[in-house]
């Protein structure tokens, strides 16, 4: 498969579970989406999540990144906090958090984060390309 079937691949894969894809510009496939803003009694959580997918055809390479940038408060409790994840220690984290309606309904909120990279993982395996996690954005960039 060439590079724009195996970038339109991904992209279809990304958006059958809810993500919403950035193709072209200073990468090939990038992220920058809000995957929770949940509101509950006693404060509120937001996890924000990020990604670069740079396909390098010279090496056959699909370069990774990511981050995730969670945001916690509470009120009644007077704290709150923000702590970012980077590539290694998201790749099987689950996000699940219950957020409540106006109408006091709970809905529960379930994402498994390490599918986002999976989903590139086995996409480069399965036409013959390698995979590798960057810690640094630039090297997922053109």
């Amino acid at each position: 498969m060439e590079k724009n079937e195996i970038i339109y691949s991904i992209v279809r894969q990304y958006e059958e579970i809810g993500i919403t894809c950035n193709v072209g510009g200073a990468t090939d496939i990038s992220v920058d989406q809000e995957l929770l803003d949940a509101k509950h009694p006693t404060g509120k959580i937001k996890i924000h999540y990020e990604n670069a997918i740079l396909m390098s055809e010279k090496d056959q390479t699909i370069y990774f990144w990511e981050l995730t940038k969670e945001i916690k408060s509470g009120f009644s409790l007077g704290f709150s906090s923000e702590s970012f994840s980077q590539s290694g220690s998201t790749l099987s984290r689950k996000v699940k958090a219950v957020q409540y309606s106006t109408d006091g309904k709970a809905y529960e909120y379930d994402f498994d984060l390490g599918k986002l990279n999976q989903i590139v993982k086995s996409t480069a395996k399965e036409n013959g390309w390698k995979f590798k996690v960057v810690l640094s954005k630039k090297k997922a960039l053109y």
